[in-house]
């Protein structure tokens, strides 16, 4: 059972530790099991923190990628609009 709760704990804190571009996923957890998990993370949080911190930096420069790429990609949609605006407006 304590390595059950342990697994679904680190997967937990996987899924929380970046934005997911996936599905969001909604856990509901009763009083009791959110109080057995504060009691975990508290003590396991040492061994935790580097684990989160190596999938957030191992996902960041993906992530960064494409934003990256989604921002040049609508500001070259816009210029494209704007030049074929531009023959409308010289006309006028």
């Amino acid at each position: 059972m304590p390595s059950r709760l342990l697994l679904l704990l680190t997967i937990i804190c996987s899924l929380l530790a970046c934005e997911p571009t996936e599905t969001k996923v909604n856990i509901r957890l009763t009083m009791a099991e959110r109080s057995v998990l504060d009691t975990r993370i508290v003590a396991y949080m040492d061994s935790l923190r580097p684990i989160l911190k190596a999938n957030c930096v191992e996902e960041t420069p993906d992530r960064v990628a494409v934003a990256t790429d989604s921002i040049v990609q609508r500001r070259l949609e816009e210029e494209a609009r704007m030049r074929a605006r531009m023959p409308e407006l010289r006309g006028q």
